[in-house]
């Protein structure tokens, strides 16, 4: 029997995508303050350091040039399901539908996020 026809994807349309809803540097920091507003934290601290390399053991990226910026919140984190089934399925908005059906946060907050 003959396969159907489907679409396939490239890894690579994750990099466009990504382009595409986050333009600037300016524009990526905010989309990870509005995640920590959206997770209910409490405070936000984003570090920004131009001279020194990233010094973290634990990272996986491993950062030869000067340079980094560093986010920290106490806000709550995805469990292994919300990533799995909401935030790696392409063109999903979870926090879209969840500000349509008029939910909140916990602490009573509309998302201002999109995606996850």
């Amino acid at each position: 029997m003959a396969e159907k026809p489907h679409f396939d994807i490239s890894a690579a349309v994750i990099r466009q995508l990504g382009e595409e809803l986050v333009t600037d540097e300016v524009t990526a920091i905010m989309e990870l303050v509005k995640n920590a507003y959206d997770a209910d934290a409490d405070w936000v601290i984003v570090e920004v350091n131009t001279n020194d390399k990233y010094a973290n053991p634990d990272c996986f990226y491993k950062n030869t040039l000067p340079g980094y910026i560093v986010i920290h919140d106490d806000g709550f984190g995805m469990s292994e399901s919300d990533i799995r089934d909401k935030w790696m399925k392409i063109s999903l908005s979870f926090k879209k539908q969840f500000k349509l059906e008029g939910h909140t946060t916990p602490k009573e907050r509309t998302p201002l996020g999109e995606k996850g």
